[in-house]
């Protein structure tokens, strides 16, 4: 479990809140940790890992250069950018035997999610280019994990 995570249960003193990627987003400073934590949000897996969205996004930024966002020595990818690395990694993920078909349906409607705010934010008459943070945003998740919160549902898992 990444170390950024925090656990709680009715004992401890710690407040839970959920954070959503554009508020991930938002805190970016350039740093590794912060940027970690945002990467893993959005993309499931750490930033050291060899998980092929990296490469994506690599090339993404060589591809559309002008739709990317420094963050220290990382980046946040916009617009055309963001919505292919966020799609890609999406696909990849409906595409996959080992999760289960409900996870699969999940993912589904996040990819039409995220097709439908990106086609939208570009059909403006002014064309807004929505970052990987703005577009991956998940409402449902948001609400459905401040009621958990907020009904003692996140708890510390018992040690092994």
């Amino acid at each position: 479990m990444p170390s950024f995570i925090k656990e709680a249960n009715s004992k401890t003193a710690i407040n839970l809140c959920f954070i959503s990627t554009v508020a991930l987003e938002k805190e970016l400073d350039g740093t590794y940790d912060k940027f970690e934590e945002f990467f893993f949000a959005i993309y499931h897996c750490s930033y050291a890992e060899n998980s092929g969205i990296k490469e994506r996004r690599e090339q993404l930024s060589k591809t559309f250069p002008n739709k990317i966002i420094q963050a220290g020595e990382y980046f946040v990818l916009s617009g055309e950018a963001a919505y292919l690395a966020l799609s890609a990694y999406y696909l990849a993920l409906v595409q996959t035997d080992t999760l289960s078909d409900e996870y699969k349906d999940y993912i589904k409607h996040r990819l039409e999610a995220i097709k439908t705010r990106h086609v939208d934010s570009q059909s403006l008459p002014v064309p807004i280019d929505l970052t990987e943070g703005q577009l991956s945003r998940d409402q449902d998740m948001e609400l459905l994990t401040s009621i958990a919160i907020m009904n003692g549902q996140i708890i510390a898992s018992p040690a092994a």
